[in-house]
């Protein structure tokens, strides 16, 4: 079983759950792992795309699986009450619209239902510009989509021997990307907070990226107003509760 399917897995009310939605399947290998693995239960899979990898996986899907082609951030082809967990794995933080989105999960969660999700890299950390960030030939410094203007920035990456070309698709992406949210660990905390939800649990990943002098700049030309132990953090997981 792969990881994520273990983490779903591992929450302590799953052996209970009747009914599991995942937020933004993407490939659905999760929701098709689960849906094989348990086929008592009835598993969801949302996504607003339907990829050519997400097609070839779901050419044999189990039958308690449901696919559904939406977008994520509305929830309002599901009914009230309806699922008893709902789940997600990176990404809260391509969700702009979070006040609305905590709105309607809490909605299609039964009384007593759970939001699980993990979240990372939270815009706040080294690598919260999502632009190839996984990648070695990334042309974005740690940190800087905090501290460096567009402009600035576009002109550091045509400054480190990349093209315009290139340069504009990265700060195209940073600052103009729809599903990015841009919002940091606290105001994303602060969210949650003035939400209907009640947090069980927020365990907070740090960043391993985390770099003093990277901090620094952040914190000398602070664009955005990030609280300085934000920056220590890349992500976090957090368990959300529907009290009954």
């Amino acid at each position: 079983m792969g990881w994520q399917a273990k983490y779903v897995t591992q929450f302590p009310q799953f052996a209970e759950v009747e009914h599991a939605l995942e937020i933004g399947a993407g490939g659905f290998a999760t929701a098709i792992e689960l849906s094989n693995h348990f086929q008592h239960k009835r598993f969801y899979g949302i996504d607003f795309v339907l990829s050519a990898r997400a097609l070839e996986n779901l050419a044999d899907a189990p039958s308690n699986l449901t696919v559904v082609k939406h977008d994520a951030r509305d929830l309002r082809v599901f009914a009230q009450g309806y699922f008893d967990l709902v789940y997600s794995v990176a990404v809260m933080e391509h969700i702009r619209e979070l006040a609305l989105h905590l709105e309607e999960t809490y909605r299609i969660l039964k009384p007593g239902g759970s939001y699980w999700f993990w979240q990372a890299p939270f815009w706040s950390c080294s690598l919260g510009h999502h632009y190839r960030h996984s990648k070695a030939d990334c042309p974005i410094p740690d940190y800087a989509h905090l501290h460096m203007t567009r402009d600035r920035l576009e002109m550091h990456i045509i400054e480190q021997g990349r093209t315009s070309e290139v340069a504009k698709k990265a700060t195209d992406f940073i600052f103009d990307r729809p599903d990015l949210s841009r919002i940091g660990r606290t105001d994303t905390r602060r969210i949650i907070e003035a939400s209907p939800f009640e947090i069980a649990e927020w365990r907070d990943d740090k960043d391993e990226r985390y770099d003093p002098e990277g901090v620094a700049r952040v914190l000398a030309n602070n664009i955005y107003d990030i609280p300085e132990e934000d920056l220590i953090y890349k992500g976090a997981k957090v368990h959300l509760v529907k009290r009954c």
